[in-house]
């Protein structure tokens, strides 16, 4: 069983970070005190996050095992930051890139492991490909960063998780794991 000792929702725009923390309030998840936060079992925060502002610095506190994005590849502007800060969360406590299977070097490919080969952080994305020019900018700069973006969407589903909403076309939805190559 997965222990989960911090979730860290974070966004870079005011409405969106607004609307988590009514959510997370009405959930009584809320707590505006960083220190409180600190000293709760609830351990869920909601932070700001720029990609094109965040730096290592921003993003040295964020304890990181597993990160999830959904529909976070929309804009060719803004794949270099998001490509950027996915580097700098990847990377291990210590700040060195972790070793995972280099096979993949970097490209798209269909392979499911559970974690990367040291245990490393990985990166979940759901994404809806409306654009394919957009996510091949995203791929391509991906790749160049020595990030290994690999599609499980087919290997990943399972038929039971969420049947009641097995009548939504989810045919345009991928699922992309991503670590960093060594």
């Amino acid at each position: 069983m997965c222990v989960i000792m911090q979730v860290i929702l974070t966004d870079g725009d005011a409405s969106t970070l607004t609307n988590m923390k009514a959510n997370m309030e009405m959930n009584n998840l809320y707590i505006e005190d960083s220190q409180l936060v600190k000293e709760s079992k609830n351990k869920v925060e909601c932070k700001y996050l720029s990609w094109e502002e965040a730096c290592e610095s921003d993003l040295r506190d964020y304890q990181r095992d597993i990160l999830l994005g959904a529909d976070i590849i929309y804009n060719p502007s803004c794949v270099p930051h998001l490509v950027r800060v996915l580097c700098m969360l990847l990377r291990g406590d210590d700040g060195r890139r972790e070793s995972v299977n280099a096979a993949t070097n970097g490209e798209i490919g269909d392979e499911v492991s559970g974690t990367t080969a040291t245990g490393g952080p990985v990166a979940y994305i759901a994404t809806v490909i409306r654009n394919a020019d957009t996510f091949n900018c995203f791929a391509k700069a991906a790749a160049d960063a020595k990030l290994s973006v690999v599609n499980i969407t087919s290997s990943a589903a399972t038929s039971s998780f969420l049947p009641y909403m097995i009548s939504y076309d989810r045919s345009s939805v991928q699922l992309l794991k991503i670590t960093l190559l060594s």
